[in-house]
């Protein structure tokens, strides 16, 4: 009998979670999730499933572990998905899957920010490398999942050399269609930077002002006219960043064309949205401001590209955190 294709997820927070749920209704391959904080509480009960798209259900994994050498030994994995935090200021993504990284594991990336990709790069030089972008509101609260309306994924092979590899394409796609077989919208581009970039226009925006203001959602920053400027001039700056990095326009997802479309979309959404970064500072816990401020900071001043309000927010975070932490 023909093995399934096996795919491990590793993390367990709301991306992994919804992801691994959508991937464990198909009978094309075997899914295995790697929970670190939460393992007792999801091998207990499970995930309780409130999504405006899927409907109300419980998704209890079979196979699930605690760490990813507990994982390793059940043997070698077809796919790795990352679905862990963006910390490289805390520790290295790449280190944390290495024990099941095999000589045919293709790595898929369901991580937020920007340049993201290199350490993977660097200890894996001959592993596929697909940075996958998801355009879904979901939150993780206390094993209950709240999931919106919508969940597309863009994805593409970050190394250009395998990018013609029959093999490679053939690979990606397949896992693209299983996830459309569950009902999620997946795609796969030749060049994914601009999707990821598209993305960043509300993350890189939203998840530091947040944390600023205190605790607003997204919504109501974006009816505060003070915060709506303050968002739109951010935007502003990823917008002419990404453009110079990518040499490329973007997708327009969600009809997000220009600052000014991107905070209308904000406003006509149904539900307050709460970012991670401000969920990750009311409960005192690292922020992802490395990658998504540091990281395109850094590519601004190497390309000579002016980003005063990602530096304000960045040294702004940069004290709120420190502050936390020492307490």
């Amino acid at each position: 009998m023909e093995l399934k294709p096996r795919v491990l997820i590793v993390g367990g927070g709301a991306i992994g979670a919804l992801f691994g749920w959508r991937l464990s209704l198909s009978d094309d391959i075997s899914v295995s999730l790697v929970c670190r904080s939460n393992y007792h509480e999801v091998k207990s009960r499970g995930y309780l499933v409130h999504s405006a798209q899927f409907g109300k259900h419980v998704f209890k994994p079979t196979q699930i572990y605690q760490t990813v050498e507990e994982a390793a030994l059940e043997g070698t994995y077809d796919y790795v998905i990352v679905a862990l935090k963006a910390l490289p200021n805390i520790y290295d993504s790449s280190e944390r899957i290495s024990a099941v990284v095999g000589a045919h594991t293709m790595v898929l990336l369901f991580q937020n920010g920007i340049c993201i990709e290199e350490p993977f790069i660097k200890r894996f030089p001959r592993t596929p490398l697909v940075s996958s972008v998801s355009f879904v509101s979901v939150k993780n609260d206390e094993g209950v999942l709240r999931h919106g309306g919508f969940s597309m994924l863009a994805s593409g092979i970050h190394q250009p050399e395998m990018r013609g590899d029959r093999a490679v394409r053939a690979k990606l796609d397949f896992i693209s269609r299983v996830f459309v077989s569950v009902g999620v919208s997946s795609i796969v581009e030749q060049d994914i930077q601009p999707y990821r970039w598209q993305k960043h226009i509300l993350n890189g925006s939203t998840n530091p002002v947040s944390v600023i203001c205190g605790g607003a959602s997204c919504q109501e920053m974006a009816q505060n006219d003070y915060c709506c400027k303050l968002l739109e001039e951010t935007m502003d700056e990823i917008f002419k960043l990404g453009k110079q990095v990518t040499g490329r326009a973007f997708p327009g997802v969600d009809g997000i064309v220009d600052p000014q479309s991107a905070t209308e979309y904000i406003r006509s959404i149904p539900v307050p949205v709460y970012t991670s970064m401000l969920v990750d500072s009311q409960c005192k816990r690292p922020m992802e401001r490395e990658v998504i401020l540091k990281n395109p900071i850094a590519l601004a001043d190497k390309l000579g590209v002016d980003v005063p309000h990602m530096k304000a927010l960045y040294a702004m975070t940069t004290m709120i955190e420190e502050g936390y932490s020492k307490q």
